[in-house]
């Protein structure tokens, strides 16, 4: 069994972290943390691309993190055969893979995104071009060089991946997000309980944190149609970020009666807002990012044997090879959205896509198949191609 460490100060509690060593436990590897949960306690990580002084602040506690790392992770360095350093992990590798490599430890990178994605592209808090944009995209490029092994969610990302980097593409394992299947368990849909819900009232849910990339605005200009077209549904939108204040702003505007907003809720109730919806939104951003990823909520519907709306793209064609486990519509496109969720009135189209979704996830996004891909892996003891 392959003895693997993750090292660092990574969000234990992120989604993708916990897929990928659920993912690599069912493979049959051994896992063991070494952690400090300094990201955990972040509140506003996007800060330091606004605020100089956040910068610094947060760059003092990542290393006050590293040194009361340092007594615990040699000994776990000695007993590891790979270190995997999580989301966000540029800090940690950077820091460690030097060591790990000159006492021949193979470093595994799963950095789920890119800070260059993140500031630069697809939230766009940094301006391209400037001082601060090049040194983000030289962070990424270090980080992503100091790997042997890089994890990315879909072929689209390794090969965006692979060009910023300029590594080659032998580098990269695909593994995709997954859901925590013990959270959302398709029995879920069949234990909810709607008393006294309008049959003809289409339930549609989106949740997120409002980034660029998943396109809010679009959802409240479709639910704008629809009510103008006297549709019956109703509209519950979980969440809080970057672009909530437009979002609300624009439906207030609008004066739409349908939608009910939420700031957020525990992971934990996702799945019975999952079981309690019709519909599921994934994505519809028009972002270069949204094109070449497939979000957590798209698969953790599909493990619920969801009908899902996303955004076309080739991440999701990918996903999905050929089988129609969602209806896809264009980036920022709110008519053909409002379309779609009258489509989706006829409980026989939805009760298709659901099983399709559900079968699909099986097939290449549970635990059981994400672990298929990462047994070679596990059986190699070097890739290829060594580190930068």
């Amino acid at each position: 069994m392959r003895r693997i460490v993750r090292l660092g100060l990574f969000d234990a509690a992120y989604h993708r972290n916990r897929t990928t060593a659920a993912a690599l436990s069912a493979a049959g590897a051994v896992l063991r943390d070494v952690h400090l949960p300094v990201l955990e306690t972040i509140g506003d990580r996007l800060a330091p691309s606004r605020d100089a002084a956040a910068l610094l602040a947060m760059a003092w506690r990542f290393a006050l993190g590293e040194m009361r790392l340092a007594p615990r992770a040699g000994a776990a360095i000695v007993w590891a055969q790979d270190l995997l350093f999580g989301y966000p992990g540029h800090w940690d590798i950077l820091g460690w893979a030097p060591l790990a490599r000159r006492l021949g430890r193979r470093v595994l990178f799963d950095p789920l995104v890119t800070l260059t994605e993140t500031f630069i592209e697809d939230r766009r808090l940094v301006a391209p071009g400037t001082l601060r944009a090049r040194l983000i995209r030289w962070l990424d490029r270090l980080a992503l060089r100091a790997a042997d092994v890089i994890l990315a969610d879909t072929p689209q990302q390794a090969a965006s991946w692979a060009a910023l980097a300029g590594v080659p593409l032998s580098r990269f394992v695909v593994l995709p997000v997954g859901a925590d299947e013990r959270l959302f368990d398709p029995a879920r849909r069949v234990q909810a309980v709607r008393r006294g819900d309008d049959p003809d009232c289409l339930r549609v849910l989106f949740y997120g944190t409002y980034s660029p990339l998943h396109g809010a605005e679009t959802i409240v200009e479709a639910v704008h149609r629809l009510e103008r077209s006297s549709e019956r549904l109703a509209v519950v939108m979980i969440g809080s970020g970057q672009c909530e204040a437009a979002v609300r702003a624009r439906a207030a505007e609008a004066g739409l009666r349908t939608i009910t907003f939420i700031r957020w809720v525990p992971e934990r109730e996702l799945p019975n807002w999952i079981a309690w919806a019709d519909v599921v939104l994934g994505i519809f951003g028009a972002t270069a990012k949204a094109g070449r990823v497939v979000p957590n909520k798209v698969y953790q519907a599909m493990a619920m044997a969801s009908a899902i709306v996303t955004r076309d793209s080739p991440a999701l064609r990918w996903l999905a090879d050929g089988e129609d486990i969602a209806l896809l519509v264009p980036p920022a496109d709110a008519d053909a959205l409002a379309a779609a969720l009258r489509t989706l009135r006829l409980p026989a189209r939805r009760a298709v896509l659901a099983q399709a979704a559900r079968a699909r996830f099986e097939a290449v996004a549970s635990d059981r198949a994400r672990a298929s891909r990462l047994r070679p892996l596990l059986d190699s003891s070097r890739p290829e191609t060594g580190g930068a």
